[in-house]
């Protein structure tokens, strides 16, 4: 049973959908063949951002002061084995949004990406074999919401309500849910609590120049990582073993981290049907006190939800 509920992908064509094949990293794929989260994402990078001609018109706004800050991500394995001597097929698709308020005034600009990502079935607990036919399967997806922002503007003066780029102007801007970090603050519908009360990591967490990229600040794959591994920790605190594989992730975030930065992740553990899981919070160390419930952690840095698979 997975908690994430998938936006259907849009129905788009011409600059807006984008096609590509990338190689896995060795790294990318678990011992038994399964593709591990964080080697989902980055195949949108060279197809989106070095393929497709909305690069071109991002890169324009940035010119005015304009950004797509990245602020919320799902990301979701399967669980059929890909060799990494097979290459990928990527699918890529994106939209421009709105949320609106009760009166319909606009309140965010958004800029909604999809992913879909194919192979080869590979060899259970053999990913370095080549794959043994031709038998496509669905290896992953993700989608990930940017919203337009003017991030160096002085205080007030963030939010963005209208662009224009000779690119994007024809392109329709439809009404779109605005993933609010805040939202991620409690255990997905129909989950039972294994901890009782939101737990902290046994120590904190402290960002290197390993953690960041070229953005100045702490890349966002680092957070479902540490939370992954933070959650195995819990994990065999609480007799459940760690050779589970984190399969499904909601990533939201609020506010950036940057090197030398430490913070410490609050944890809930919880169980949906056969699934095991766990809400992960990062919160700044100095802002470690005991709660009683995730909502009272209401100014997260991020928040990252996972699923694990055996």
């Amino acid at each position: 049973m997975s908690f994430i509920v998938f936006p259907e992908p849009p129905d788009v064509s011409g600059i807006q959908l984008g096609h590509g094949q990338t190689r896995l990293r060795f790294e990318d794929v678990a011992q038994d063949g399964r593709l591990r989260l964080e080697g989902i994402w980055p195949a949108i990078g060279p197809i989106l951002w070095g393929k497709m001609d909305v690069a071109s018109a991002l890169l324009r706004l940035g010119g005015e002061g304009i950004r797509a800050v990245l602020t919320y991500v799902q990301l979701e394995g399967g669980d059929d084995p890909v060799s990494v001597r097979a290459f990928c097929e990527q699918e890529v698709r994106w939209r421009l949004g709105r949320s609106v308020d009760p009166a319909g005034a606009t309140t965010r600009l958004l800029f909604d990406t999809w992913l879909i990502s194919s192979a080869p079935r590979g060899v259970p607990g053999n990913p370095g074999m080549d794959p043994p036919g031709a038998e496509r399967v669905r290896v992953a997806r993700a989608h990930g919401q940017h919203v337009f922002t003017r991030p160096a503007a002085p205080a007030g003066q963030h939010r963005v309500e209208h662009i224009s780029d000779p690119l994007l102007d024809a392109l329709p801007i439809v009404a779109a849910e605005y993933r609010d970090p805040r939202a991620l603050l409690a255990l997905p519908a129909g989950a039972v609590a294994i901890d009782v009360a939101p737990r902290a990591d046994l120590a904190p967490t402290v960002f290197g120049l390993c953690h960041t990229d070229g953005n100045q600040h702490v890349n966002f794959l680092a957070y479902p990582r540490l939370a992954e591994e933070a959650a195995l920790r819990r994990f065999v605190e609480l007799g459940r073993g760690a050779r589970r594989l984190a399969r499904r992730a909601e990533v939201s975030y609020r506010k950036p981290s940057f090197a030398g930065d430490a913070v410490r992740i609050v944890m809930q553990a919880f169980e949906l049907g056969d699934e095991l899981g766990v809400v992960a919070v990062f919160v700044p160390e100095d802002q470690n006190a005991p709660v009683q419930s995730l909502a009272e952690l209401a100014r997260p840095l991020a928040v990252v939800r996972l699923g694990f698979g055996g």
